[in-house]
């Protein structure tokens, strides 16, 4: 064969659209459950520190020591999440580490890679996209260890910071298409080029933070004096985090950042996919795009705030008696992360057609075929989010999180009240109590399988659909 009609033979797609999107989609989805379930799941997980202690031995602790069953049972339930003892660790450590993940693939190959391909070796597949994976993974953590370790920022700030970096690192190239390097400087070194724009976008990320931290949430009370209660050093104020008259969640400050800049995100990733205004000039074109994309996320986020953000939290709260019972309350507030938990499915439906789809069929019809196409995302998205978020709520089958309760101790708590009940003849405060903590713990979990789900959605599944574009659809193209 002649070196021409080998270079033919290696350029032909070995599979076609669909199938070479349905595949690379494919393979994307078992390498990011894979990691899930060998690093991040809640209880087997290389990496993972969920269950810290035994939910029942931290309960009897505060039992028998301080006749404090209260702050022993909110310790115990809200183990997974509680940033006041593991500010880096699960839940939010491997998203905060994908999710700079995520800034570095933009920062290499998005940012700095050349406008025309090299004849290097390392330039081929599969080389080129391990290059490109170990790399960032590698930067990744050196990012993460200083932010967490030297900086001293929790890995929510890291989420935070992240999101925010996620909404600006992609624009030079989606939206201003490399402007002013192109057209009037294509000659610049690639890394010259992308080393202008990572500092500018990083820039850019500490300041929204700065805002955020300072200037959105800094000056009010009850976001600051919530948010930071648990971590006074006394073990009293826990007692904050389930009072029932509390109504913010310790988090809820960060998603309402992470939700508003996951909304900006989509926004920006719905326009560049309709490609408006394609016969203007740079940059007012990347100006008139990024303006109507700051709009559409706007409005996305309001409508969404309306719609599915209101929400209850249920508390167990204990009164000391005489007699003493337990009951469960339930207070009203705004949940934000409801928001980027809805997000998560149309951002990864836009980004696989966009990306392993390669608009696959919807280029057919140009603008026509792309508007159709971010219709249908958002319709498959929302399909999406409420099969395994709503009805029937498969996240926690999904995630392992329906193990919760009982990996962590949580049922031998209110199982307990269930054999007392058998030992006083059906004991009425005995069934009440195991009612009210089986009903809070089980929730418990459903809400644990939500967050672990769209975590994971929102970082690794959406790092290994970059990285996979890294390697060029190889094998399957």
């Amino acid at each position: 064969m002649s070196k021409k009609a080998k270079e033919v033979v290696e350029a032909a797609p070995k599979f076609k659209q669909p199938w070479q999107g349905f595949l690379s989609f494919s393979a994307i989805i078992i390498l990011a459950y894979v990691s899930y379930e060998w690093f991040f799941n809640p209880f087997w997980g290389l990496f993972t520190k969920m269950v810290q202690s035994n939910a029942f031995v931290v309960y009897t602790y505060f039992l028998n020591s301080w006749g404090r069953a209260d702050i022993g049972l909110a310790y115990a339930l809200n183990n997974p999440t509680l940033t006041d003892l593991y500010p880096n660790g699960y839940l939010i450590n491997w998203s905060s580490f994908f999710v700079l993940g995520i800034i570095w693939f933009l920062s290499i190959a998005v940012l700095a890679r050349p406008f025309t391909p090299s004849t290097s070796r390392m330039r081929k597949q599969p080389w080129s996209g391990i290059i490109l994976l170990i790399l960032s993974l590698v930067l990744a953590f050196i990012t993460w260890y200083i932010l967490t370790q030297v900086f001293k920022l929790s890995s929510f700030d890291v989420v935070t910071l992240g999101t925010m970096g996620f909404w600006i690192f992609p624009i030079w190239a989606t939206l201003f298409n490399y402007w002013p390097f192109i057209p009037r400087r294509p000659g610049t070194h690639a890394l010259i080029r992308g080393t202008i724009f990572i500092i500018i976008s990083w820039v850019i990320a500490f300041i929204l933070r700065w805002i955020f931290e300072s200037r959105v949430w800094g000056n009010s009370f009850m976001t600051v004096a919530q948010q930071y209660a648990i971590g006074i050093g006394n073990p009293f104020a826990t007692y904050l985090f389930v009072y029932p008259l509390t109504t913010l969640q310790p988090s809820e400050p960060y998603f309402f950042a992470i939700s508003l800049f996951l909304s900006l995100i989509v926004g920006n990733t719905t326009i560049s996919v309709l490609n408006l205004f394609p016969s203007m000039t740079q940059p007012k074109r990347g100006i008139v795009n990024f303006m109507i994309a700051i709009i559409f996320g706007l409005i996305l986020w309001g409508i969404l705030v309306a719609l599915i953000a209101p929400s209850y939290s249920s508390i167990v709260f204990s009164y000391t008696g005489p007699p003493p019972y337990t009951i469960l309350l339930s207070y009203p507030y705004t949940n934000h992360a409801a928001i980027a938990a809805y997000l998560a499915f149309p951002l990864v439906t836009l980004l696989a057609g966009q990306l392993t789809f390669e608009m696959w069929p919807w280029s057919r019809w140009t603008k026509n075929g792309n508007l159709l196409f971010v219709i249908l995302a958002y319709i498959i998205g929302t399909i999406l989010f409420v099969i395994f978020m709503v009805s029937p709520g498969y996240a926690s089958s999904i995630t392992g999180a329906n193990l919760f309760t009982s990996v962590s101790g949580l049922q031998t708590i209110y199982l307990q009240y269930w054999y007392l009940s058998l030992l006083t003849s059906g004991n009425g405060l005995a069934v009440s109590t195991y009612v009210v903590f089986a009903a809070a713990f089980e929730g418990q979990g459903t809400l644990l399988a939500q967050q672990i789900l769209f975590s994971w959605i929102l970082t690794v599944v959406i790092f290994y659909l970059l990285i996979y574009e890294g390697f060029e659809h190889w094998p399957f193209k």
